[in-house]
């Protein structure tokens, strides 16, 4: 019996014999929420792209829905993640509406043009398309829809084929405050539904993280670990101050995490 989703083991990654990642060993269990914090440059979105079989690791292994990346076909295993990526240029072809991008996502396709969906398919993406809180703008261009909307599609597209994984690459990145809580309250949502798929979200911002989050990884700028786990025991002040290398103040109200630095100390940035 699969007791993960994901399992790295002992994972070392370098680009240019320059060290990304070190050591890392995490696991993440089915249905969990699960995020990935660190500074700039920790390594974070190299995770998620190892994560879905689109780096490989020069040393240790991934375990992906209970196989092991490098022993079996990656397609199969792909099909069965969504991926979310907020910085990504998804170039769709300009007659395209939001629900038109959302059905577009069965076929990992950037345009409609030479392909017919089912009425299965249809039908389904316009569900989604609800779900994700934008049926008054189902049919509008998708090129018109403000930066939150376009997310909120996106979203959609990634959840067409009922994946078992939902990564997120910054979501929320370059949104105002009501667009940032509107895809949380998404996100929030789709766990709450039967059968939700794991996710896991890469971020920065504290936050960004859902209240419900249950497992955390902390990396320091040097792509290792500083703490793993529950939030109780992984996301604290003396280990956030550890990653950053700067002492950081979290508080949590109605289960949200804030974290500043006192300004007393803002000298000491400018150093």
């Amino acid at each position: 019996m699969t007791t993960s989703v994901l399992a790295f083991h002992d994972i070392h990654f370098s680009r240019d014999s320059r060290p990304i990642l070190s050591g890392i060993s995490w696991q993440v269990a089915p249905r969990q929420i699960a995020a990935v914090l660190g500074p700039n440059g920790s390594g974070k979105s190299t995770l998620l792209r190892l994560a879905s079989a689109y780096l490989w690791p020069q040393q240790g292994s991934i375990q992906l829905l209970g196989q092991t990346l490098g022993e079996v076909p990656v397609a199969p295993l792909r099909a069965q993640i969504g991926i979310v990526e907020s910085t990504a240029i998804y170039p769709f072809d300009e007659d395209m509406t939001a629900h038109d991008v959302a059905t577009s996502g069965y076929f990992s396709a950037l345009t409609l043009g030479y392909i017919t969906p089912t009425r299965h398919q249809r039908d389904h993406a316009r569900h989604l398309i609800d779900q994700v809180g934008l049926s008054t703008h189902a049919d509008q261009l998708y090129h018109t829809l403000s930066t939150g909307e376009r997310l909120r599609a996106l979203l959609a597209r990634a959840l067409v084929r009922k994946p078992k994984i939902l990564l997120l690459d910054e979501p929320t990145a370059a949104l105002d405050l009501p667009a940032r809580e509107t895809i949380l309250a998404t996100l929030a949502r789709l766990h709450k539904q039967p059968h939700p798929p794991t996710i896991i979200t890469v971020t920065h911002h504290l936050e960004e993280l859902l209240p419900d989050t249950q497992n955390i990884l902390l990396l320091s700028s040097h792509g290792q670990i500083v703490s793993a786990g529950p939030p109780e025991s992984a996301l604290t002040s003396a280990m956030l101050s550890t990653a950053y290398n700067l002492p950081i103040h979290l508080t949590r109200h109605n289960g949200r995490y804030h974290a500043h630095i006192d300004p007393a100390t803002w000298n000491d940035l400018l150093q």
